[in-house]
Formats: structure tokens, sequence, C-alpha cells
């Protein structure tokens, strides 16, 4: 063992210890930075050199510097952060759904009903007075754009949505080709020898956000690379990606771009998407439908079967529908019987029937009198293909809509507050692995400052052996 092996094994502690210095400096000025991997330095004792007395260390090698990542717990992570966004997505667009109902309120649509059947009260009392007449044709008039307004609200969230959700399959598409790119050059830095740990914390910062998009799977390859499925189908592999797009359909779906088979199984804030936009929307929506449906037949029937009487001596005409109705109803449907189409059918007062069918003059109330019982009355309700959907007042079939989507607004409140805290839990696991800690790197710094202070005071002492020696050689 010469002096000179000793000046190189300082020489090689100084080095290293220099490099991990480095390496805390980094992790500290990169403590606040999200998605930073905590990185280390991995030493390793030399080559021995083999003498007859035995080996004999010749210092310290970097091995690598290494990322502190948990792929398992990135896992969990990943799953529990795109049902937390996806539970998000519900709740909000349930929230938007309750809040067009706005109920109880004092001009929403439970209003608008109790002051219709209210103004045929009013009317029965006094059959032959112009002014009730013309509240009844009011409030009609006030409870038809209720309905129109609600189903164009409803309408609007779901436009809102489509195009919230085309913006996010666009991101995926973004997403999925920058993680492509990251793929290409983690395994060519790989490939030579080169530790990526800046491009892995990209990757998984892209991966981070594609979980919370469409939920999905994520398959580590061994040559560095990755694969990201989502519904069982592939969306990228290595440098590989399939373009998506949404079919804007009734139900909207997301495909290959260019493909008709739907992708089944999207999680994330993208599922939650398509599923308020293919049921919760039209769920409501058809309600509503089969609301206006059953107002509009049932209030038709009976003021149908009424007289109007014009003239002195009055002279008694049949009466007409109250609402309006198409005549043949086109493929046994009716856009004028929907939430989004009912209208009056009557065009002036002289039009409203308070007489029944069996009235000698203008006084009799027997129309007025039904109309004013349909608040407490019950209503057989059908769906557009004719499915029953049970019989109720209509006051209590809106009761059971409005009903309904509280409960599941709530329950989709409860879910995202769960997830979120799965997330949470998740997240700080991942964190405890590779969270960078001020107060631990400060004490490696410390310790690496003295490992490389001890290294440097090696150098002084072969100094002052190499002086010795010449001294001797004098």
């Amino acid at each position: 063992m010469s002096l000179n092996s000793i000046l190189n094994m300082a020489r090689a502690g100084m080095n290293a210890q220099q490099t991990a210095i480095q390496i805390a400096s980094q992790n500290i000025s990169n403590a606040e930075n999200t998605g930073y991997s905590r990185q280390r330095v991995e030493l390793a004792a030399s080559l021995p050199t083999l003498f007859p007395y035995g080996n004999i260390g010749t210092g310290v090698d970097i091995k690598s510097v290494t990322r502190a990542r948990d792929a398992l717990l990135d896992t969990s992570y990943r799953n529990n952060a795109g049902a937390q966004a996806g539970s998000e997505a519900t709740s909000t667009a349930l929230s938007q759904i309750q809040s067009v109902f706005g109920e109880p309120s004092d001009t929403g649509l439970s209003a608008s009903l109790d002051a219709f059947w209210s103004s045929w009260s009013d009317l029965a009392n006094d059959p032959t007075n112009g002014a009730a007449k013309a509240v009844v044709v009011s409030q009609g008039n006030n409870l038809a754009r209720t309905l129109n307004q609600f189903a164009s609200q409803l309408d609007q969230l779901d436009q809102s949505n489509r195009e919230t959700m085309n913006a996010d399959v666009s991101q995926v598409n973004s997403l999925s080709k920058q993680i492509a790119n990251l793929n290409r050059e983690i395994v060519a830095a790989q490939s030579n020898g080169q530790p990526a740990n800046d491009l892995l914390d990209a990757r998984d910062n892209a991966l981070d956000q594609m979980s919370q998009l469409v939920g999905g799977q994520v398959v580590y390859h061994e040559n560095g690379s990755v694969a990201v499925y989502s519904g069982s189908r592939m969306i990228l592999d290595d440098v590989n990606v399939k373009t998506l797009e949404v079919q804007d359909g009734k139900p909207p779906y997301v495909a290959y771009q260019g493909g008709t088979p739907a992708l089944e199984g999207i999680g994330g804030k993208i599922g939650a998407e398509l599923g308020v936009s293919a049921k919760s929307i039209p769920d409501a929506m058809t309600k509503l439908d089969s609301l206006a449906k059953g107002l509009v037949q049932t209030v038709n029937a009976i003021h149908s079967t009424g007289q109007l009487f014009t003239g002195s001596p009055p002279t008694a005409i049949p009466a007409g529908n109250f609402f309006a109705v198409t005549n043949p109803v086109p493929s046994g449907t009716d856009p004028l019987m929907t939430a989004r189409g009912i209208r009056l059918a009557i065009t002036d007062t002289s039009q409203v029937a308070t007489a029944g069918a069996t009235a000698t003059g203008p006084g009799n109330t027997d129309v007025a009198t039904q109309l004013a019982g349909l608040r407490d009355g019950s209503v057989s309700f059908t769906d557009a293909s004719g499915n029953s959907l049970g019989a109720d007042s209509i006051g209590g079939f809106y009761a059971q809509l409005v009903g309904s989507v509280a409960t599941a607004t709530h329950q989709a409140q409860d879910d995202a507050t769960v997830r979120g805290a799965l997330a949470d839990n998740a997240q700080s696991r991942r964190l405890s692995v590779s969270a960078v800690s001020t107060d631990e790197e400060l004490i490696s710094v410390i310790q690496h400052q003295h490992a490389y202070q001890a290294a440097a005071r090696l150098v002084s002492v072969v100094d002052e052996l190499s002086q010795t020696l010449i001294d001797l050689g004098r």
C-alpha cells in the first residue's frame, strides 16, 4: 500500500461526499416542488487490492443516485385519486341538477303548481268572472314556462358537461403524448447507464394527472417504459399512443379516434362525466317530461269535456284542450307533451271552460271544480315509451323527483368525502417515502461535511508522511 493509494482513497472519499452534499442541496431546493422525489447517493466500497497478507480496500465508489419511490404506493394513490375525481365530478353535477329545481322555493315548480290549482279553485267560486279566468290563463302560462325553463337548464347542463368532457379527453391525449415522449427519453437514458430521476418524476406527475381523468392501470416494462390501460383498453404503450375522442351521441361515449366501439369501464373524472350525460341528466329529464305529459293529458281530459257559453241567450259549444297537443301524435310521442314543449292551447279567456258537459248555463262549475281537485288527485304517469312510473298526485310526483335528486346528491357528496379521505391517506403514505424533509437533509449535509473534512485530513496526513520520507532521504 503506497502513499499514492491513500491519496487516491482520500480523493475518492472527498468526491463522494461532495456529490452527496450536492444531492442533499438538490433535495432542499426542491422540498416544496410538487411531485419531486427525494434522491440519495448510494455509496459502495470500491474493489479491494489483493496482497499476500490479505485484501486491502481502495476507497469508495458512487454506485448510483436513486430516488425514493414506491410503485405500490403510487398505484394505491392513483386508484383513490381517480375515484375521488369521479365522485367529486358526480357530486358537482348532481348539485347543479338540484339547483335547477331549487326547492323549496316561492318561484319553483311546486309554487307554480299550487298557484295553478288555486286559480281553478278561485274560478270555481266565481265561474263567470273574467279576471279569474285571466288568472287561470296566466298561471297556466307560468307553469308551462317553468317546465320549459327547467328543461332548458338541464339541456344547458348537459351541453356544459359534454364540453368539459371534450376538454378533459383532449387533456388525456396531451398527457399520453407527454408520457410517450418521457418513455423514450427514460429508456434512452437508462440504456446508457444514466439515472433518469427527474424524467421519472415528470412521468409520474403526468401519470397522476392521467389517473384522475380516466382512472386506469399503469403497467411497468423492464426497459423502463410504461403502458396505461383504462377499462382494459390501451391508451398508450411505450411510445405508441391511442388518440381518444368523444362521440357526441345520446348517450355520449369515448372511443379511439376514428373508431366506433366505446371504451367501456373508463373511470376517473371522464367516467363520471359520461355517467352524468348518460344517466343523471336524462333520468331527471325523463321524469320531468313524464310530469309534463301527465299534466297535459289529465288537465286536457277534464277541460275538453266542458262547455263554453257565448252569446245572449248563452249558447253552449264544446271546449277544447287547455294545453296544446299535436294531432296525430307522431310515433306515439308528442313533443308538446314534454317539459321542453309544453304550452297552452287556449289564446284568450273566452276559451277557459268552467261548466261541465251537462251544464245548462255558464254558472256551472263542474270542470273548474274537477281541475282544482287535481291538486291532490291521483294521476298515472308513464315515460315516453309508455312504461308505467306509478301513480301519484302531480305535486307528489314532482316531490318524488326532487327528493330522488336530493338523495342522490347527498350520497354523492358523502362518497366524495370518503374518497377524498382515502386519497389523502394514500398521498400521505406516499409522501412519507418520497417527500423531502429539510431537517433530515440538513443533518445529512452535516454528516457528509464531516466525512469530507475527514477525507481532506487524510490528504494532509499523506503530505506530512511524504515530507517525512523526503527528510529521511536527505
